[in-house]
């Protein structure tokens, strides 16, 4: 084995292992603690649409506002699911 070989085996031995760790890494991630921290962030977007509901006397704010909450929150949930589709 010349030099070069070498350096490509050690290379692709060092690759390896990393590609191994990552993959135990993101499936040992909890997802519903990820979904719980999304929906916590959530909170962020949702409740000054929710105090606009309560706040309003428009219909149509308030039904677009409740549209808006819930395509968010069911937005979250779909993406979480996928990830853990991907993962597993």
């Amino acid at each position: 084995m010349n030099r070069e070989e070498i350096k490509k085996a050690i290379a692709n031995a060092v690759v390896d292992f990393a590609k191994r760790e990552a993959e135990a890494a993101i499936k040992s991630i909890d997802l519903d603690d990820i979904q719980k921290l999304v929906e916590v962030q959530m909170k962020n977007f949702t409740d000054p649409l929710e105090a606009e509901i309560q706040t309003t006397t428009s219909w149509w704010v308030k039904i677009r506002n409740r549209l808006y909450i819930t395509l968010m929150q069911q937005a979250v949930k779909t993406i979480v699911a996928d990830v853990k589709q991907k993962i597993a």
